[in-house]
């Protein structure tokens, strides 16, 4: 493991992304402006803050899209949405086309040139999340009160509803379209089969789970709700169903990061504490490495081709790591 960069972003990093090509990354923290940087780490780009705090980014049509609290939506660094009301997160799809965002119980949604595109979706109440099909470019799920909701662009009503009465506060897809993972409000995590039909609720969680991913092949999940976390099975016609998941140990305390490579499979995952484990797979077996990077970790985000991790910290600290 080697530092290739360390940059410093100002606030508690929130979120870290990498554009398709690996050639950009977005560091976004709380607050404060939000920097694009090149593959070794240099800025090279400053883009305006959003009032009293940044939501999620992403990229779009080859530029940084941001949002955040004071209702605004920036491409490239100018405006093409000026809202009341808070805006949590900006999503993209699978062919790059929509750019997707919620506001209350509004869906917003944009072509590459910033122009509004009517989605003739009205959502039945404010929105925890949004997540994109990655196999479908125009379905998405919502996940809030009362479960998840599956929807198709141009079709007023969802074609699939997963409501088991809580409330889901984060959702993943797999990247095959089969599953879609919710993280809820009580310490439990919902797995839905999209083609089944088939909710899966998976408790025993410590604590409200805070971070999850799925790795690039669709084949595992991985879920945190404590210094202990889960990785699941996504295969076979039942998955995770029956399944003995695996437990993986070794962080400090609470672990809110993690994040499957798309090039290797690699699981990397950050604690409160700083403490960083890359887990490797084989053969129904794992292996992990552990380091400590002082102050806690708040996001990671793998490169898409390289060996390359990219670290926020709560401290503002922003790390570039060459991983053997």
């Amino acid at each position: 493991m080697k530092c290739l960069a360390t940059l410093e972003a100002g606030d508690h990093v929130s979120h870290l992304v990498w554009n398709r090509s690996g050639d950009r990354w977005i560091v976004c923290p709380s607050s404060g402006p939000v920097l694009v940087a090149d593959d070794l780490g240099a800025v090279r780009e400053s883009l305006s803050p959003h009032g009293m705090g940044n939501g999620a980014p992403a990229w779009f049509g080859g530029q940084a899209a941001t949002c955040g609290f004071d209702g605004r939506i920036r491409l490239g660094g100018a405006p093409i949405h000026l809202g009341r009301g808070m805006i949590e997160r900006v999503r993209t799809n699978a062919d790059d086309s929509l750019l997707a965002a919620t506001q209350g119980r509004n869906l917003l949604l944009f072509d590459r040139s910033g122009a509004v595109v009517d989605s003739s979706i009205a959502l039945p109440s404010p929105v925890a999340d949004l997540r994109w099909n990655p196999a479908a470019p125009r379905e998405l799920a919502t996940s809030g009160a009362g479960g998840a909701l599956l929807w198709r662009i141009g079709e007023a009503e969802p074609f699939a509803r997963f409501d088991w009465g809580g409330a889901s506060l984060e959702a993943v897809w797999s990247p095959d379209g089969r599953w879609l993972a919710t993280a809820d409000q009580t310490p439990s995590v919902h797995i839905f089969d999209i083609p089944a039909n088939n909710p899966l609720h998976m408790e025993g969680f410590d604590g409200k789970v805070r971070a999850m991913a799925v790795s690039s092949d669709s084949k595992r999940l991985a879920t945190a709700g404590s210094a202990v976390f889960t990785v699941w099975p996504l295969t076979g016609a039942r998955g995770p169903e029956g399944a003995r998941p695996i437990q993986v140990e070794g962080s400090a305390s609470e672990v809110v990061a993690m994040d499957f490579s798309p090039r290797d499979g690699r699981l990397a995952t950050g604690d409160t504490e700083g403490t960083l484990l890359v887990v490797t797979f084989e053969k129904g077996q794992f292996r992990r490495k552990r380091a400590r990077l002082g102050t806690g970790i708040s996001t990671l985000a793998w490169h898409p081709t390289a060996p390359r991790l990219a670290i926020g910290h709560t401290d503002g600290k922003v790390q570039l790591l060459e991983m053997a």
